[in-house]
């Protein structure tokens, strides 16, 4: 990661470095609930809650009623019991729950503790999972959280109102400044091993926010991702640097060491050395990453949901608009 300059005023206001996160800079976007709740208003979404059936993918979590089977019902929600009492196939409708479950899963692997600018992306990762907590409390809905390292991995269950919110921001703030302090990380795919217990303590109808870098999308964790999406709805987001997708074109006439930071903020940096001037290998780097980037692209589309992309070069309320999911 390579430090961040103080003289920045959004850093001067949180009095942050850039590096590590604190809980004031989190609860900043309690105070944006009002914008939620007018974007809300102005563009409201297309699976509604409440009396209406659910549009969600899976099983909803409430049964409503029952009716007689028709061609495209889901055949597992076949009431056996009514059918054979009555000779014909009837199944169950369900709606979704008021208080619907949210869950944050955000990836701190090695590959987010890093940024040239602004912030770390794992310091944006935070900012954009306490944005959509307290959007998502502001609708009534249940947070939780799936938070993860290298060395560790924390869940934090849904819970409603604030309370929900204060956990997951507290969780944010451990597992950032934990990364931080990872000197060693063992060579383990932490998105992967997120994915994994989703799959396993999603509840159908949840809807799973997952916020990574996704340079260690794997084939094992799209399909991980296709599974879980059946009965959840999934949402994808990426938190980036400009260092990711190109080397700057000045520095063609020599070599330049970037400063990247390793364990504590006042620990010695380690310096990466890209060869800068040779053209060959910046355009390597660069279809590297076009090519990894159209792979999440593939995986977005083949869901049918939008990857939404965040700088970690800029504040996130500067890209409001997109925040809203």
């Amino acid at each position: 990661m390579v430090p961040m300059s103080n003289s920045n005023p959004w850093l001067q206001q949180w009095h942050s470095n850039g590096i590590e996160v604190t809980a004031a800079e989190l609860m900043y976007y309690r105070s944006k609930v009002a914008a939620f709740a007018r974007h809300r208003q102005l563009h409201p979404p297309k699976n509604q809650t409440g009396a209406l059936l659910s549009k969600t993918r899976g099983r909803g979590m409430e049964f409503d009623e029952v009716r007689h089977y028709q061609a495209g019902d889901d055949v597992r929600a076949i009431d056996w019991r009514v059918t054979a009492r009555t000779g014909q196939a009837h199944t169950k409708l369900f709606r979704e729950e008021r208080e619907r479950p949210v869950v944050m899963l955000v990836d701190f692997s090695a590959s987010l503790q890093f940024g040239s600018q602004l912030l770390l992306k794992s310091v944006q990762a935070c900012h954009l999972a306490a944005a959509l907590a307290w959007q998502a409390s502001q609708r009534g809905d249940r947070v939780g959280a799936l938070l993860g390292h290298a060395e560790r991995h924390m869940e934090i269950r849904p819970q409603g109102r604030q309370q929900g919110v204060l956990r997951v921001i507290h969780g944010l703030v451990e597992m950032q400044n934990q990364a931080l302090n990872s000197q060693h990380p063992p060579a383990v795919n932490v998105l992967e091993q997120l994915m994994q217990r989703a799959r396993q303590v999603a509840k159908p109808g949840t809807i799973v926010n997952i916020i990574s870098d996704w340079s260690e999308l794997s084939e094992a964790t799209e399909l991980l991702i296709q599974t879980l999406q059946r009965h959840c709805t999934v949402n994808l987001l990426q938190c980036t640097d400009p260092l990711d997708h190109a080397l700057p074109r000045e520095l063609d006439q020599q070599d330049v060491a970037l400063v990247a930071h390793q364990g504590k903020p006042d620990d010695a940096a380690q310096q990466l050395f890209f060869a800068a001037g040779d053209r060959a290998s910046r355009a390597l780097y660069a279809e590297r990453a076009q090519q990894q980037q159209q792979r999440v692209l593939k995986l977005a589309q083949q869901l049918g949901t939008p990857l939404r992309v965040f700088s970690a070069a800029e504040a996130l309320e500067n890209q409001w608009p997109e925040v809203m999911v």
